[in-house]
């Protein structure tokens, strides 16, 4: 047995810089239709990913026989109940994967996860009007889904650029810098524009030796570009919809946080996961809404602090305020070191997202990104007992030395 891991170890170490093309791939055949093949290399990706140090972490084992007992709830999740256990299962695992990589591995794995964005802007282009007609993509998924990832790829890109010291290398994570930032264009989600614009903006900011000058026309830089887009947004009918969509989660968002409210016991524990909210905030079932006659209600809150408050009570939410404080603390202590300008923006974009896209928008390309991404925060130095893990043991009582 402990032949078998010790080659399995070695094939496995092999494969690493290569492993994480199975992104780009899985995007590709996402946007091509075919989910079915797209989630099972996803989860044979994370199954390699997963039994990689499983001789050294048993811990592994436990879940890789989750993935596998799971695997048929999560290939064939058709997405239409965010906020299902399978979604914290997939983050949860995508995390484990990416659990103490090296730093020099994660340089990699970040330009595979920027290389999703070829073929996204390639079936974008493709699809042409397509994509949002009806509010649809052409994935058979809504705007919402790929413009989180489209966003996704544009922060990681940026980040690319600040871990590259070979021009031409960071030319390329240019080029994929500009391509992503087209699709997030395309899919007119204004979240995927915006926030991404605002992460780079940020760490761009913080870098900057302020004095009152430079302050004051920053100030006024950003008071000029918020009114440019609010009046882009909101500034005549044919931008009424986006009035219309804003009213709509607010509206769903409140019903979900005042819910547990209105049936004793689901503020301790929440509703659990499931219906039971639907049939309160679902489609047209918030009067606000019905009332305008021109809107369906969103069947889930939209927020993920919301949703997770109403599904998992008080001590749900107690619990997902700690892990993003903790991710966001982590990030923010590791920004002046290794790999700071890829995993702060990342982390700081995956959670202003999740006030606006619940349990980041189901897809599962969007799950395993965002758990494996912040697995960064988890980065060491090489290990330099790791290049000799696979290496069997000198027998007991022999010498290190010769003579």
């Amino acid at each position: 047995m402990n032949n078998a891991q010790a080659i399995l170890q070695r094939a496995l170490q092999t494969l690493d810089p290569w492993l994480d093309a199975a992104f780009p791939i899985a995007t590709a055949l996402i946007c091509a239709r075919q989910r079915l093949a797209g989630y099972s290399l996803l989860v044979v990706y994370l199954l390699l990913r997963l039994l990689q140090r499983s001789d050294r972490e048993s811990w592994r084992w436990i879940l890789i026989s989750l993935l596998v007992v799971n695997a048929g709830l999560i290939i064939q999740d058709q997405d239409i109940k965010p906020g299902g256990p399978s979604d914290y299962l997939i983050i949860a695992l995508s995390f484990s994967a990416g659990y103490k990589r090296e730093w020099q591995q994660w340089k990699i794995s970040a330009a595979w996860i920027s290389s999703c964005a070829a073929p996204l802007l390639l079936f974008s282009l493709a699809a042409g009007d397509a994509m949002i007609q009806g509010n649809s993509s052409f994935a058979g998924f809504n705007i919402n889904k790929l413009g989180f990832l489209s966003g996704l790829l544009t922060v990681s890109s940026y980040g690319l650029i600040g871990q590259l010291s070979n021009r031409r290398l960071k030319y390329g994570a240019l080029l994929l810098l500009a391509l992503s930032c087209y699709a997030s264009i395309l899919t007119e989600s204004r979240a995927s524009i915006a926030l991404p614009a605002i992460v780079i903006c940020a760490d761009l900011l913080r870098r900057v030796r302020w004095t009152a000058l430079r302050a004051s026309i920053s100030i006024a830089a950003c008071c000029l570009v918020l009114i440019a887009t609010t009046y882009s947004w909101y500034s005549d009918s044919s931008t009424s919809g986006n009035s219309l969509s804003d009213t709509n989660r607010i509206s769903t968002i409140t019903c979900w946080v005042e819910a547990p409210f209105r049936t004793q016991n689901t503020f301790a524990f929440g509703y659990g996961f499931g219906n039971a909210t639907r049939k309160i905030c679902g489609p047209d079932k918030i009067p606000s809404l019905t009332t305008m006659g021109k809107s369906e209600g969103l069947s889930h809150a939209h927020n993920l602090y919301a949703q997770i408050f109403n599904e998992a009570g008080a001590p749900g939410l107690l619990l997902g305020f700690a892990i993003t404080a903790a991710a966001l603390r982590e990030g923010w202590e590791l920004r002046n070191q290794r790999f700071s300008t890829f995993i702060w923006p990342l982390t700081l974009y995956i959670f202003l997202m999740a006030l606006g896209i619940t349990y980041w928008q189901v897809m599962m390309i969007n799950q395993v990104l965002v758990g494996y991404s912040l697995a960064a925060l988890t980065a060491m130095d090489r290990d330099p007992a790791a290049a000799d893990a696979t290496i069997p043991t000198a027998p007991p009582g022999a010498s290190a030395t010769p003579g």
